[in-house]
């Protein structure tokens, strides 16, 4: 019946108006008509006590006067009157009044014989401290049900009002509650089409808004996202393009007739080109199993410094051919890790790696490996070209190279560091890296829990 979330919340809060406010109007009503009632019941007992004292005299049994007295008691109240003697037998009644004794402590409602409703009370009509009859009062209720229908007009109106009142508040409130949702939704919808530069106005500093602050943030996330995968699969592609052009023209080249000293480098070209592809290839591999959570975690105790010992040997004749100087300040005792050693070995590796690229002939590297706080702690620090504050905050992305246009001579994909960023975070390690400026060399540290 009602779709939409106003209208359901509307339907509620009128419901509950209805109920609250009717409820009260009602109970109010009851008490009003009763107060009523009760009132005009007590003034009649008043008069009727203080008009059986004026009678005591009167009503002595053989003493005064009886005739029309209740007449004009009833001409005086605006109602019927009655006495009874103390045997409750009627010595004098107005014209209208009843001629039975009805017997009340306090007073009653009955009908009289006209059909009118009366009000009815006795008092004991008391001489020298005794009984010695009883004065019987009607009054008709007509001034009070009137009294009590103006006061049941005036709740109902006011009923009425604070209804209005309640029905524009909840629809104001409900509007103000549902427009940021109805916002939210057509950014969403927005979004699910494809418009993923879609966002929402922050709003107050409550849950929806709290929801609103939270939809920007993903809005932002899956943008950055998606223009992360296209740039992913663009780089991808062009890195991969690069050694497959390289492959097929040597190959071309090598089906025609070549010296053998030609042929031979051509081939060393195409193997080279081949196993630059295959790392490449590798590299996407393990960073898409880090992506979606299949990346084969252990936490088998390996020893760090061997790892980096092993991998210093490996580096040597690269660092000889470089002509660069590798200083390694190494604790003598081992320090255990939880780790995949393949893991461990890659992030080494490429650290290691960074810095031989960039750093030129004739320049120095300074490792430190120590525990620090609970965790493996590598420092690598060269003296190679830097990076430029502007570039600090991309190192880590995935194909940034700083500063392509100096960095074509240098071998990579810029896949390094990226790959150092996504194991680290399946460990809950960290990677920082610092450079004064452009020239001036790099610190690259390594935190690894232990």
């Amino acid at each position: 019946m009602f779709r939409s979330l106003r209208a359901r919340l509307f339907a509620a809060y009128l419901g509950l108006v209805v109920i609250g406010f009717g409820g009260l109007t009602l109970w109010a009503g009851n008490l009003v008509a009763t107060s009523t009632l009760d009132d005009v019941g007590s003034s009649l007992q008043v008069v009727a006590f203080s008009l059986a004292n004026q009678l005591s005299e009167s009503v002595e049994e053989g003493r005064g006067d009886r005739s029309g007295l209740a007449a004009t008691i009833a001409a005086n109240i605006g109602g019927e009157a009655a006495i009874f003697d103390r045997q409750n037998e009627l010595l004098d009644r107005s014209a209208g009044a009843s001629s039975q004794f009805l017997g009340t402590d306090s007073y009653g409602l009955r009908d009289n014989a006209a059909g009118v409703e009366m009000f009815y009370t006795q008092a004991n009509i008391v001489y020298e401290g005794r009984a010695i009859g009883t004065l019987q009062l009607e009054l008709p209720t007509a001034t009070a049900r009137h009294t009590i229908r103006e006061r049941w007009l005036g709740l109902g109106a006011a009923f009425l009002a604070f209804s209005i009142l309640a029905i524009m508040f909840s629809s104001w409130l409900l509007t103000s509650l549902t427009r940021p949702l109805a916002r939210l939704q057509a950014a969403a919808l927005a979004m699910a089409g494809g418009d993923l530069s879609q966002r929402v106005a922050p709003g107050p500093r409550d849950e929806i808004g709290s929801v609103a602050s939270a939809f920007n943030q993903m809005a932002a996330r899956v943008e950055a996202t998606i223009a992360e995968q296209k740039a992913f699969a663009s780089n991808a592609a062009h890195e991969l393009r690069t050694p497959l052009t390289t492959i097929r023209l040597r190959s071309e080249a090598l089906q025609t007739d070549l010296d053998e000293a030609v042929s031979a480098r051509y081939i060393r070209e195409i193997d080279s080109e081949a196993a630059r592809m295959g790392k490449l290839v590798e590299d996407l591999m393990l960073l898409s199993r880090a992506d979606t959570g299949r990346l084969p975690i252990s936490h088998e105790p390996i020893d760090a410094v061997r790892v980096w010992q092993r991998l210093e040997r490996e580096y040597g004749p690269r660092l000889r051919q470089q002509e660069l100087t590798l200083t390694a300040n190494l604790p003598g005792t081992p320090i255990q890790v939880g780790a995949n050693p393949t893991h461990l070995h890659i992030v080494f590796r490429n650290v290691l790696d960074n810095a031989l690229k960039y750093t030129p002939a004739g320049g120095q590297i300074a490792v430190s490996l120590q525990a620090v706080g609970g965790q493996l702690q590598l420092q690598v620090r060269d003296t190679g070209r830097g990076i430029a504050p502007d570039d600090l905050p991309q190192i880590g992305k995935r194909f940034f190279r700083a500063d392509k246009a100096r960095g074509r001579d240098i071998p990579g994909t810029g896949l390094g560091l990226a790959l150092v960023t996504s194991v680290l975070e399946q460990y809950g390690g960290e990677l920082k890296v610092d450079s004064p400026g452009v020239g001036q060399g790099t610190v690259v540290t390594v935190r690894w829990p232990c």
